[in-house]
């Protein structure tokens, strides 16, 4: 009876001790209630995303914090219980949680969320993109689209708070552009004798052409050919973005006769007819010289292209459907081009 006894209190006492490391493993690693920020970038796998939890000190034991992560999925609807559960962002998190409340503060919404703007979107389309992540209402759209200047929205990919307002959005992107168009660039726009804001407008006519980074200094270095030859551009995607922008419902004044914004084909297929009898300012068949403003926000590369631009004395080019470029330096030898890869 009395090793019965002794055998129960030591299976008790390893109970007792192995609960005691448990909870020591499920509870917070501090005793710091402040909140710090938490970045789970965008291809983060949760085993790398546990793994910097631990390093930062907001968690102890990776197996008790799967379990957590287990069971919160568990009692939430639309939550897998396997698999990447844990959303990019950014979180508020603080080292005195336990790993179930950890579990919790990481399977809602992150209070920054990443956002993606692509190179050669106009602003109406960069507003859709947020409107999408932030979920804007049609007025935020609108007021965005408003405040927002057509180039200067810097593509990247932003981490943006979930409740940011328009003119704070489009506050973080030009400040992103100003950041990147440094004073490197001014001076090799200076020195080049090309006005920044013809730079731009000329970089985001690069941007809508080009087939990729690969083509852009040869479409720069025509361009600029065509500019000091006095001979009108002649290019496509302007006369797109004129169509779109007479067309497309892009204020909220009445809307009548145009296209939702959210149903707007941005950069339609234009017809030879609409080349030369589109009015608008920014049609560079009917007008000299670049466009009166930008028709999309462009990469650093198609404004480093302005400043390098390829040594060239061709005037014309086109793309092939496999998006390679054919150069000509006469109208003759571009109409052999057209009838050659486009025909």
């Amino acid at each position: 009876m009395k090793l019965i006894k002794t055998a129960f209190l030591a299976f008790l006492a390893l109970i007792m001790i192995s609960a005691g490391i448990i909870f020591f493993q499920f509870k917070g690693p501090g005793k710091d209630s402040h909140q710090e920020r938490f970045v789970v970038k965008p291809n983060d796998t949760e085993e790398i995303i546990i793994s910097r939890l631990i390093e930062s000190k907001f968690l102890r034991n990776r197996e008790i914090f799967e379990i957590s992560l287990f069971l919160r999925c568990w009692r939430q609807k639309g939550c897998p219980v396997v698999g990447q559960r844990i959303n990019p962002g950014a979180y508020l998190v603080s080292n005195s949680v336990n790993a179930y409340q950890l579990a919790k503060i990481l399977l809602q919404e992150p209070y920054q969320k990443w956002i993606t703007i692509p190179p050669g979107k106009r602003k109406e389309q960069t507003a859709l993109i947020l409107k999408r992540s932030l979920n804007w209402t049609e007025d935020d759209v609108f007021s965005f689209i408003g405040l927002a200047e057509e180039g200067y929205l810097f593509p990247d990919t932003y981490l943006i708070d979930s409740k940011a307002k328009p003119y704070q959005v489009a506050q973080k992107l030009k400040a992103n552009f100003d950041d990147k168009f440094d004073s490197r660039i001014y001076q090799q726009l200076l020195a080049a004798n090309i006005r920044n804001d013809t730079a731009i407008k000329i970089a985001s006519l690069i941007e809508r052409e080009s087939g990729g980074d690969y083509d852009k200094p040869i479409i720069a270095g025509i361009i600029l050919n065509r500019l000091e030859k006095g001979m009108r551009l002649e290019i496509d995607a302007t006369v797109q973005y004129a169509l779109a922008s007479r067309d497309c419902q892009f204020s909220q004044a009445d809307p009548k006769g145009q296209t939702p914004i959210t149903e707007c084909h941005f950069w339609p297929v234009v017809t030879g007819s609409q080349l030369r009898t589109t009015p608008s300012l920014y049609n560079t068949y009917l007008n000299q010289g670049p466009p009166v403003g930008p028709i999309c926000s462009p990469s650093l590369a198609s404004i480093e292209a302005v400043i390098n631009p390829a040594d060239t004395d061709a005037f014309f080019y086109l793309h092939s459907p496999d998006k390679k470029i054919h150069i000509a330096e006469t109208y003759r030898e571009h109409q052999e081009n057209i009838e050659k890869f486009l025909r």
